[in-house]
């Protein structure tokens, strides 16, 4: 029975650096005051589709929030438009939990926010003071987004305080990106006369990108201009010149928002945001070099190498996983991709068929299989397990003793939803492998899915070709038999012989014994027929009561034989079925050698001709 209280935290892309931080320090401290984490994850959006998008945003479904004591949001992480209105008007229709956002959020929040205006202000007072630099430019973020601005306005206060004038040649929009750089570097290298002596970027790749720019034209940094960016990215450690930044105070934010949710929980009432300033990190681009500022750039190099390899193996996993055919085949190629990654234990939860139309999970779910596998797992990897989604994973699976923290990903194709993964938390596992190696086990799914479909198609269109009675072929499947006999290869001396069969006295055995008795012997007729033919060929009910084959021999034409083995079958047949009336069927074959096969139509006319004429002649005998 459980018995912890649940904090869960939404959030995108979390094998990114400050995702991942940021988990690492909510799990210790929620952790410490025994709470279980669920961190609900998805990878943005892909421009390609919307479909797509549906499914990653669909992640807000997973959870029931009236079983959570706490919501933890990152909404600046989020890549989908219009989520984090979604996601709070679901968590207030099912539940009066607190909602605590991280560095921005809706105001119907209660919000931690990064205090963008005074840290920035504080690095450009760093670099009037430190280094006494007059000529300094500004590039901003893109300034529909509230960071940007506030971070602008903490640039030309602290200019303003200094005595120094902020005017539009020396301040231009970036995008977050690099791909502004070329536009800055002409812009920058122009202002204050050419003399330019210093550049403040509201994030790291700009500032990367504008070093990039400016070096390949000359300009050495810190000597001729200086930089700094914001964010602490491991790409700004690593830069050719180590990068001044900002870094976020990650762990205040983590303690700060288990601590908010635990106070409004002891009804507190917090009608203001908390501010928390981030920490200037000196570093050589602008100009401060010292032993404290150097980079460990083995640790750099390694985690980049995981990355690549990350991407090639990623690629592999993509291909290959469409080429297993079976669900246990596919289950079992997944958690090889678990040894070289060492990932830690996985749930692979599915959807019921019980869900509701417009529900993209069901209310009961399916505990698949766990990755990796264990001895037993190895054996048969399914373990079928239903379960309330309510409960993210069924108890008994995982160890209650202690506090979780899991991390859990929507399993979708496109807007078609399986399900969803739950992992273990360990920084160290999730890596950017972790998007594609969910994605490819909803590429495994729907590759299922479609065989089912393809499956069921199949079966409605021999549905199509099968007459319903007898089991054999109607019309239309024995001319499809005779398309599919004609591309076949036949040594030269072989054979074939048509016939066609009518069942005699059907009408006296439906009027004296009833029609039910008149379907057995059109059965029992066809069982006979279906005897005489050899598997390679084909038998096909066309009428009520008539029927074609077609047989193949070889070195010799042998339809006395067919006709000698039909009517002793049929006669077995009698003494069988024990019927108050004779089973008797007229029977015309017509045998041509395979050179003629091409012609089949007109073979089973004189097939039909010669079936006549023994009809005849029994009835002459009558």
């Amino acid at each position: 029975m459980r018995t912890r209280k649940r904090i869960a935290v939404f959030l995108g892309e979390i094998g990114r650096d400050y995702q991942k931080n940021f988990i690492r320090e909510v799990a210790k401290v929620a952790g410490s005051r025994d709470y279980d984490i669920f961190v609900f994850n998805n990878f943005g959006a892909y421009n390609a589709t919307e479909l797509f998008d549906i499914g990653e945003r669909d992640v807000i479904n997973i959870p029931v929030f009236s079983e959570f004591a706490g919501i933890i949001s990152l909404p600046d992480t989020f890549d989908i438009d219009g989520m984090e209105q979604m996601l709070i008007d679901k968590i207030r229709k099912e539940s009066d939990c607190p909602i605590v956002s991280i560095r921005n959020g809706s105001s119907r929040t209660n919000r931690i926010v990064f205090d963008n205006h005074g840290t920035l202000y504080e690095m450009t007072k760093h670099f009037i003071d430190e280094h006494g630099f007059k000529n300094i430019c500004f590039m901003s973020g893109p300034l529909n987004v509230e960071d940007s601005v506030r971070r602008l306005k903490g640039f030309e206060d602290a200019m303003k305080d200094a005595g120094l004038e902020v005017t539009d040649d020396i301040i231009i929009e970036g995008d977050f990106w690099k791909y502004v750089s070329k536009a800055a570097a002409d812009k920058f290298l122009k202002a204050y006369d050419g003399k330019t002596e210093a550049i403040i970027c509201a994030n790291d790749y700009m500032a990367l990108g504008l070093m990039e720019e400016l070096e390949s034209r000359g300009v050495r940094i810190p000597e001729d201009i200086a930089i700094s960016g914001f964010d602490e990215t491991v790409e700004g450690a690593a830069s050719s010149v180590a990068l001044t930044t900002v870094a976020i105070p990650i762990v205040q934010m983590a303690t700060k928002a288990v601590d908010t949710i635990e106070e409004l929980i002891g009804g507190a009432v917090i009608t203001s945001d908390i501010e928390l300033k981030g920490t200037i990190i000196p570093k050589c681009s602008c100009g401060c070099c010292s032993e404290t500022t150097k980079t460990d750039f083995t640790a750099i190099i390694n985690r980049w190498t995981e990355e690549y390899v990350s991407v090639r193996r990623s690629t592999q996993f993509m291909t290959d996983i469409q080429n297993q055919i079976t669900e246990i085949d596919k289950l079992k190629f997944i958690n090889g991709y678990n040894d070289p990654f060492q990932l830690k234990r996985m749930y692979l939860c599915l959807c019921m068929d019980d869900r509701e139309d417009d529900k993209p999970y069901s209310d009961t779910m399916l505990l698949k299989t766990i990755f990796p596998f264990d001895e037993e797992r190895m054996r048969n990897p399914i373990i079928d397990h239903p379960f309330p989604r309510k409960d993210i994973l069924p108890e008994g699976y995982y160890d209650s003793s202690k506090p979780l923290c899991h991390v859990v990903f929507p399993v979708h194709y496109k807007n078609t939803t399986f399900g969803y993964l739950v992992s273990e938390w360990s920084d160290k596992d999730i890596t950017i492998f972790i998007a594609p190696y969910g994605e490819g086990i909803a590429y495994a799914y729907n590759d299922l899915a479609l065989q089912a479909q393809f499956s069921e198609l199949v079966d409605i269109k021999k549905q199509n070709l099968i007459d319903p009675l007898t089991g054999i072929s109607n019309r239309r499947g024995f001319e499809q038999s005779i398309s599919d006999l004609m591309l076949k290869e036949y040594s030269s001396d072989t054979y074939i012989s048509f016939l066609s069969v009518d069942l005699d006295n059907l009408k006296t055995i439906n009027d004296t014994y009833g029609h039910a008795e008149g379907d057995v012997a059109i059965v029992s007729v066809a069982q006979v027929l279906s005897e005489v033919v050899t598997e390679n060929n084909t038998c096909a009910r066309v009428g009520g009561d008539e029927f074609y084959a077609i047989v193949c021999s070889e070195g010799s034409d042998q339809k006395e034989e067919i006709r000698k083995r039909f009517y002793e079958l049929l006669e077995e047949k009698n003494k069988e079925i024990n019927k108050e009336y004779t089973l008797h069927a007229s029977v015309g074959i017509h045998t041509v050698a395979i050179g003629l096969m091409d012609r089949a139509f007109e073979h089973l006319q004189m097939a039909d001709r010669l079936m006549y004429e023994a009809k005849r002649k029994y009835k002459e005998q009558l």
